[in-house]
């Protein structure tokens, strides 16, 4: 018998009266187990494997797929399930994991990250959605090494100047200054206060970093890079 700490992050129907449910663990990263019966009217598992909970799992393991034999919620996050664009955000992470993540190859760093960000937006405003959501995304790429350069012009490797204007490579992965910037192609215009960003971003917690005053403007400009990054870095 194995004890999971586990956010629920996705689950499907096996037959009629099982389900199986993809958790990411603190213990074992991604990890897939059923639950037998669960889809009975009567069945009282069911309502602590929501997607998007923090639960308590107990697997049992033998020949094939681990069965869940109990469960009991730690954390239910219902603001998030309650709100249409809290959950709908949650969500889009979720599939990230499900896409991106291996069965088997634990991280408590990753973990955290999901567990905080849970945390912050189950009792975020609504101003602070969009911060809180784009810090998380661009903190889980820095622990899976992804992180871009923003402090140097990574071709040149000079330190970039103020007022200047810069640009992101996303082949690169990073900002490529005035100077170098007529020697590459496909490069995005970026701004001194999303470069700022994201630097609070690595250096502040979530909770820290909603409080941050920021145009919804300058933070869409940065979710359109971070899009395109997300998909040439990652599946």
């Amino acid at each position: 018998m194995q004890k999971y700490t586990a956010i629920i992050l996705a689950s499907r129907d096996a037959n009629e009266v099982n389900r199986l449910y993809i958790i990411y663990t603190l213990e074992q990263g991604l990890v897939k187990a059923v639950a037998k019966g669960v889809r009975k009217p009567a069945a009282k598992l069911a309502g602590h494997l929501e997607p998007g909970t923090l639960t308590e799992i107990y697997v049992a393991r033998s020949r094939g797929m681990g069965q869940i034999t109990g469960a009991i919620t730690l954390e239910n996050f219902e603001n998030i399930k309650k709100d249409f664009e809290k959950l709908t955000e949650a969500l889009k992470i979720f599939l990230f994991f499900l896409k991106n993540f291996s069965e088997g190859v634990g991280d408590k760093k990753v973990f955290d990250l999901l567990h905080d960000f849970l945390g912050t937006l189950n009792f975020a405003s609504a101003e602070c959605l969009r911060i809180i959501v784009e810090s998380f995304w661009w903190k889980l790429f820095d622990i899976l090494g992804n992180r871009p350069e923003v402090m140097k012009c990574v071709a040149c490797k000079e330190k970039l100047a103020e007022k200047s204007k810069k640009f992101f490579s996303i082949e690169k992965g990073g900002i490529i200054c005035s100077g170098c910037g007529p020697n590459f192609k496909e490069l995005i215009s970026i701004s001194d206060n999303q470069i700022k960003l994201l630097r609070i971003f690595w250096g502040n917690s979530l909770e820290k970093t909603a409080k941050v005053k920021v145009s919804g403007a300058e933070l869409a400009k940065l979710a359109k890079i971070r899009e395109i990054y997300a998909r040439y870095h990652f599946v």
